[in-house]
């Protein structure tokens, strides 16, 4: 098989369309593409970065280089793999294409003043204090790098993208996930007699949160049994906590795995937010 990368089109300076065999690839790099021509070798002391995305992934990127500022690609690439280097997550391919897409967009966004507010980094740091901090240092990087002031809120939506993206499992498992949090969601519709709206932020919120939970049993990375149990969640948030049972009892017979003790509470908490709310109304 030939292991070299071969020319197929030069994109712009740094992001070049390659292939290797059969097999088409997009191959990342500091002036990579200066003075290439079409077929010619890629020396392989000016790679940076190989894609081999699925097609969906692929025609996504070639999009994304297209619309992208010319050397924005790579400036966002370099900041992100610097910050994943020196954090103990690894993130696959899909990953940084989703996070360079994010962050374009979040640029364009902040150009026009229509930055997003973020209203689950607090759930998020709980749940996900690693890809947490990772999502600050890309931040932080991103606006050092390119002078710009993205606002903290987009910690939130990276920390989402790092989650999905540092767990391929995940990617293999998504109807059922989408499934099981419908279910679920369905559940509190009928234990508490509220209806749902998606437009408000309780719903997205207790969506996000059942989506992640459900995502944290398919990757056996629960919440570990260790923490301090606040017991008197239990006690005091008593309706919250018999529909948290009843969540418990059909996501573990849907999803052959048993949940931990700290995510019920967790879960509790947020299904008493749902209470509050539609007491409040």
């Amino acid at each position: 098989m030939d292991t070299k990368y071969r020319v197929k089109k030069i994109l712009n300076n740094n992001v070049v369309l390659a292939t290797q065999g059969l097999q088409e690839v997009i191959v990342v790099g500091l002036g990579i593409g200066h003075n290439l021509k079409t077929l010619q070798v890629i020396k392989s002391d000016k790679i940076e970065k190989v894609f081999r995305l699925d097609r969906e992934d692929f025609v996504k990127t070639l999009q994304l280089i297209n619309d992208i500022p010319k050397n924005m690609f790579l400036d966002i690439y370099t900041v992100i793999d610097q910050c994943a280097q020196k954090s103990d997550l690894s993130l696959d391919e899909h990953a940084y294409i989703t996070l360079i897409d994010h962050i374009n967009f979040a640029l364009e966004r902040h150009r026009k003043g229509q930055d997003i507010r973020n209203f689950l980094a607090a759930d998020l740091k709980i749940l996900y204090g690693d890809e947490y901090r990772l999502s600050e240092q890309i931040l932080e990087g991103i606006n050092t790098k390119l002078a710009v002031d993205l606002p903290y809120d987009e910690v939130g939506f990276l920390t989402v993208h790092i989650v999905n993206g540092s767990k391929p499992d995940i990617q293999n498992k998504s109807s059922i996930i989408t499934d099981t949090v419908l279910n679920c969601l369905n559940i509190v519709r009928d234990t508490f007699l509220v209806s749902l709206k998606q437009e408000d932020l309780v719903t997205q919120r207790i969506m996000i949160h059942l989506k992640m939970l459900v995502q944290r049993i398919v990757s056996s990375q629960q919440m570990s049994a260790d923490e301090v149990i606040l017991e008197n969640v239990i006690h005091e948030f008593s309706q919250a906590y018999g529909c948290a049972l009843k969540i418990k009892g059909y996501i573990e017979e849907r999803l052959r795995a048993s949940i931990t003790q700290q995510e019920i509470v967790y879960l509790t908490i947020h299904l008493n937010r749902i209470l509050t709310a539609s007491q409040h109304h």
